[in-house]
């Protein structure tokens, strides 16, 4: 039972951790390519959905150890 969670949350954390790092820089980089930051309402959602994943990957960290 604890091992299937730890798997569970430990697939979590990868699956974060990719888009973190992979996927979302990339929407970043091309939502600032796309001129007026202020009114770019991709570059804000990606820049919401970067805070989300930092504090659940934290929320996953602290859980796992």
């Amino acid at each position: 039972m604890i091992e299937s969670l730890k798997k569970k949350l430990g697939e979590e954390v990868e699956k974060l951790q990719h888009e973190l790092s992979i996927v979302l820089p990339q929407e970043i980089r091309r939502a600032v390519e796309m001129g007026d930051l202020r009114e770019n309402s991709e570059y804000k959602a990606a820049l919401e959905r970067q805070q989300l994943v930092r504090a659940r990957l934290g929320q996953l960290r602290q859980r796992l150890s």
